[in-house]
């Protein structure tokens, strides 16, 4: 995996963010805790993914261990700021806490998750 402009990986407030390209798309990977505090990093980094008008942006969701209201309405922004832009945006990986949050407040429903990073470049057509 090749990283997004030789950024491999970046942590502020107890998110870590690592990016990279697969042979499809480019992936955000997120670990940690998704949380006010650290929705602006996100928000960052998606920025700068988006920056390149990408077809389609993975955020692999697999190893976030929290992720609140706040978290949720980043990813909710994050989908916006994709469709605005002509991306697509998929979720990879949720589980736990992230995957409940998910569900319970139909994020699921708009953006239905993959449940692997792997099968998440997979899944989308070249």
């Amino acid at each position: 995996m090749i990283a997004v402009e030789g950024r491999g990986q970046d942590q502020k407030n107890g998110l870590t963010i690592g990016m990279w390209h697969s042979e499809v798309c480019p992936m955000i990977g997120l670990q940690g805790e998704l949380q006010a505090s650290t929705v602006s990093h996100f928000f960052d980094q998606m920025g700068r993914v988006l920056a390149k008008h990408p077809d389609v942006v993975v955020v692999d969701l697999s190893r976030v261990a929290f992720c609140d209201f706040d978290g949720v309405a980043a990813l909710v922004g994050a989908y916006r700021r994709a469709r605005q832009l002509g991306a697509r945006l998929v979720l990879a990986g949720a589980q736990g806490r992230c995957a409940q949050i998910l569900h319970r407040t139909g994020l699921d429903q708009i953006l239905p998750p993959i449940p692997a990073r792997a099968e998440a470049a997979s899944a989308i057509p070249a």
